[in-house]
């Protein structure tokens, strides 16, 4: 006399309830009955219900595992079993690889968030428009554009013309805006000639053109004082001429 549903559900760890679920979908053959006419189940029976068990816990689909010969003909695992196996752990191998990089990146943006937060309570700083600016161009430009921008940010020239920019404020005339952008149109221009990639810069996978061009102008609208977008416009159109 073999095992009842309920010992064989005791011996694999599960319950009845998901014994007879396998039953009805297919999943688990079912055994055959005793005289008394109760189910009576075998070895053979507790090593599929196992191996169910264990590719179900390990992230397999039951529409996948419905498919498979769990066990050979003498009883052990079977081929179809093992390459599911190897299959799973190839998932798991990735999904692995996956996470490291996410924690990587939240303990970067940790040490980063923690730094900012030192350096400001230790000596408050003004806030940098173009720190938030790099943010919008790391949604819109590919890897390797942004790279450029990093760059040319790290290394920027020296140039009293930048300088001025950067302080320009609304108490400034029409002629000094007007002289400045001159100023400026001239470093945007030797920038380009030393990074030409800058001019129309790639964009990320996904990414229109225009698109690009409205977060970046919501971008500048928002972080930049009236002055300085004047002084920029002034010197864009000296750049299209």
């Amino acid at each position: 006399m073999g095992w009842s549903t309920q010992q064989i559900a005791d011996l694999a760890g599960t319950t009845l309830r998901t014994v007879r679920h396998y039953h009805e979908i297919g999943l688990l053959p079912e055994p055959p009955r005793g005289a008394n006419g109760y189910k009576s189940y075998g070895v053979i029976h507790l090593t599929q219900l196992l191996h169910i068990r264990r590719l179900v816990d390990f992230g397999a689909p039951l529409s996948d595992v419905r498919s498979m010969s769990l066990v050979d003909h003498a009883g052990g695992a079977s081929a179809e079993y093992l390459d599911a196996l190897r299959r799973l752990d190839d998932e798991a191998q990735r999904a692995i690889q996956r996470l490291q990089g996410i924690r990587a990146g939240i303990r970067q943006e940790l040490d980063a968030q923690e730094a900012a937060t030192r350096a400001g309570r230790s000596a408050p700083q003004p806030p940098n428009p173009d720190d938030d600016f790099m943010m919008v161009l790391s949604r819109v430009l590919r890897a390797d554009a942004l790279d450029s921008w990093n760059r040319l940010l790290e290394h920027a020239p020296e140039d009293d013309a930048l300088s001025e920019f950067a302080d320009l404020d609304e108490s400034s005339t029409p002629g000094a805006r007007s002289d400045l952008a001159v100023r400026l149109a001239d470093v945007i221009q030797r920038i380009f000639v030393d990074h030409p990639e800058l001019i129309a810069p790639a964009l990320a996978s996904g990414r229109q053109r225009p698109f690009a061009r409205e977060a970046i102008g919501v971008a500048l609208r928002e972080l930049y004082r009236p002055a300085q977008l004047d002084v920029l416009a002034r010197a864009n159109a000296l750049l299209s001429e």
